[in-house]
C-alpha cells in the first residue's frame, strides 16, 4: 500500500488581496511560510519517499520548506500546474465578466476560456499524471504540493464525483492536508483539507 499526501502552497500575496493567480506567480506571505513551517512540522517524522511539486514559485518554496525535515530531490512536474486563467490573472472576482465567473465558480462544467484552460482541460492534463504516478509508485509515500483547481480535480476523481460538482467538499486552505491511502485500484480518502496543524484560525 502507499500513501499520497496531497497539500497547496501557502498563503500569497495574492491570495491574500483575492486575485486570481493562475499561471502567474505572487510570492509566499509570512503568514504562508508560517503554514508551510508548520506543515513541515507536522511531516516531520513521516516516511516520505518523494516530493512532488507544480513548477510554480510559491508550490516550490513550499515544498522547500516542508523538504527541510527530509533531504529529497523535489521532482517539478508541469502536469500539476494550476488552471491557465489568462487574461484573468492578477484580477479580483469583482473585475471579471459576471457571467463566466458565475460559470466557473458554480457551473464548472459550463465554463469556457479562449486564451486559458476550462476543467475539462486541466482534467485532461491532471488525472492521466496522478494515475501513472500512483502506478509507478505503488507501495512509496509521495508528497504532492500543488494548486487549489488541481487538488479539487484529483479529489474530485478519488471522490467519483461529475464536473459539476467540482467545488464540493471541504475548502483548501493553503497547507492544509489530505491523505489517500492507495493499493492497486483501490483507494481511500482518510483525511481532507485538514488544518489542525495551523497555529492561527483559519480564515474564510
Amino acid at each position: 500500500m502507499g500513501r499520497l499526501y496531497l497539500t497547496r502552497h501557502g498563503e500569497t500575496i495574492w491570495n491574500k488581496e483575492e486575485r486570481l493567480q493562475g499561471r502567474a506567480n505572487s510570492p509566499l506571505t509570512a503568514r504562508g511560510i508560517r503554514q508551510a513551517e508548520e506543515l513541515a512540522n507536522r511531516l516531520r517524522c513521516q516516511p516520505l519517499d518523494i516530493i512532488i511539486s507544480s513548477p510554480s514559485e510559491r508550490t516550490l518554496q513550499t515544498a522547500q520548506i516542508i523538504n527541510g525535515n527530509h533531504n529529497l530531490l523535489i521532482v517539478q512536474d508541469e502536469h500539476f500546474m494550476e488552471i491557465d486563467v489568462a487574461d484573468w490573472e492578477g484580477k479580483k472576482k469583482e473585475e471579471l465578466e459576471p457571467d463566466r465567473a458565475f460559470q466557473f465558480w458554480k457551473q464548472p462544467h459550463l465554463y469556457k476560456s479562449e486564451l486559458g484552460e476550462d476543467f475539462y482541460d486541466v482534467r485532461e492534463r491532471v488525472l492521466p499524471r496522478i494515475k501513472s504516478l500512483l502506478q509507478e509508485h505503488p507501495h512509496e509515500d509521495i508528497l504532492l504540493v500543488t494548486h487549489s483547481v488541481v487538488l479539487k480535480t484529483i479529489l474530485n476523481y478519488f471522490d467519483d464525483r461529475p464536473l459539476e460538482r467540482l467545488w464540493e467538499g471541504p475548502f483548501l486552505h493553503g497547507t492544509s492536508l489530505t491523505v489517500i491511502d492507495f493499493e492497486e485500484d483501490r483507494h481511500e480518502i482518510i483525511l481532507y483539507a485538514d488544518t489542525s496543524h495551523f497555529s492561527e484560525p483559519v480564515m474564510f
